[in-house]
């Protein structure tokens, strides 16, 4: 089947259409609220620009899902996953409003930055429930186009929510008013959210049932040996596990280049009076740019060299953007390499979530998007925390960049794609 009619027989499907507008409201709701939480941590005038107070935010941002989520994400495969999503987003939805109370009566306080943190924490946690159902809403055939679509329109949908958050705060007047009202809106979203999720079944995102006995489910011992089962069984598999492996180290090295972009949109390209938010604002779009073309893109590519080659060719894009900002940095410069990342790290997420999904049994496959989260993550900080270090105030790192691009190549000269190995043969 040509991937027109693939297309065709996805867009008809009313469970995909369901979950399509499930993860557009989660998205454009986490958009919005990462809108107010990035004006707080990175562009108000009480925040520093600083290599180091990034790391800080990025750290306080990404830590609590890292501490807590084995503890809690080993039940992707054991509750029903209609359920953890309507749940997670009403726990959200509670949470952006005790921010909405708390701005408007207090102020920003500490109490705030808590709860935020605890907010993104369970985005994360929704974000490996839903990827780890997809496979049980759409035929593994057509299981590529929709990782090409649901990810990259999800991003869309981030960047729409953020856009719309940031249109408010030119609208409204600056104070506890506007992050207030843009957190509210968000919270409208989250609640539409958990009425969708509603229209599935109980049981029909998964996962596959199989018996534990109380004790299991309730001891911190059960849950690391349900953890230590599947990384076995991920390793044994291969391809999920080095997809996973290879992701972590790939978003490590966009880690560092994020964290570059904040420091010259805060402290080089911002001029006057400005905080740099608009410069930052520029450089998300053309990543989400990046982001569109790989949808278009990465199903005829893979359909004609393959997922592991596409991984291949992703990085050899990402590394030519390093090339382009380290030979000569400038606004437009920075765009395109923008653009050229968007393409590159998107691309090769669409690849390693299709591998994910299609090599990974069901009855493992919430903890393999647990790991994938968990790597998310520590690369995301372990990044922060190198740029600390070798990043100037700044931002303008030539050698870094040049650094980031060998990387890329790097990992595109070690990555080879392995012999599929049938589920069956492992379980």
């Amino acid at each position: 089947m040509g991937i027109s009619a693939k297309l065709r027989v996805l867009m008809h499907s009313s469970g995909f259409k369901r979950f399509f507008a499930i993860r557009l409201l989660c998205q454009s709701g986490d958009g919005m609220f990462q809108a107010a939480l990035a004006t707080l941590f990175f562009f108000s005038a009480q925040s520093q620009g600083s290599p180091a107070a990034i790391a800080l935010a990025l750290f306080a941002m990404l830590a609590p899902f890292t501490i807590v989520g084995p503890f809690v994400g080993v039940f992707i495969d054991r509750w029903p996953r209609r359920n953890i999503i309507v749940v997670t987003d009403s726990i959200r939805l509670a949470l952006t409003v005790l921010i909405v109370i708390a701005i408007v009566t207090s102020g920003i306080t500490p109490v705030v930055y808590v709860i935020a943190m605890l907010a993104l924490a369970l985005n994360r946690f929704l974000l490996a429930a839903l990827g780890a159902s997809l496979p049980r809403v759409v035929s593994s055939e057509q299981l590529l186009l929709a990782n090409s679509i649901l990810p990259t329109i999800g991003a869309a949908a981030t960047g729409i929510g953020a856009l719309v958050g940031v249109m408010l705060g030119l609208v409204l007047p600056v104070g506890n008013a506007r992050d207030a009202a843009t957190l509210a809106l968000a919270g409208v979203v989250f609640a539409s959210s958990i009425v969708v999720a509603l229209g599935f079944g109980r049981d029909e995102l998964g996962p596959t049932h199989h018996e534990l006995t109380n004790s299991e489910k309730l001891s911190v011992g059960g849950v690391l040996r349900e953890l230590v089962a599947a990384g076995r069984v991920l390793v044994e598999l291969n391809s999920p596990a080095r997809a996973l492996l290879t992701m972590g180290a790939m978003r490590f090295l966009y880690g560092v280049v994020f964290v570059a972009s904040i420091l010259l949109a805060r402290n080089y390209f911002a001029t006057g009076s400005e905080t740099g938010i608009g410069s930052f604002a520029q450089i998300i779009a053309a990543t989400a740019v990046g982001f569109g073309l790989a949808i278009v893109i990465t199903p005829f590519v893979v359909e004609a060299v393959g997922e592991h080659r596409w991984i291949q060719l992703c990085m050899l894009v990402s590394a030519l953007a390093m090339v382009v900002i380290s030979i000569k940095l400038t606004p437009v410069t920075m765009l395109i390499a923008a653009l050229m990342l968007g393409v590159g790290t998107q691309g090769a997420k669409i690849a390693f979530d299709t591998i994910i999904q299609q090599d990974t049994p069901d009855d493992y496959r919430g903890r393999a998007f647990l790991f994938y989260d968990l790597l998310f993550n520590i690369a995301f900080m372990t990044a922060g925390g190198v740029c600390a270090l070798v990043l100037p105030d700044n931002g303008i790192a030539p050698v870094v960049f040049a650094l980031v691009g060998v990387g890329f190549i790097a990992l595109a000269l070690q990555y080879r794609g392995s012999r599929r190995v049938l589920v069956s043969e492992v379980i």
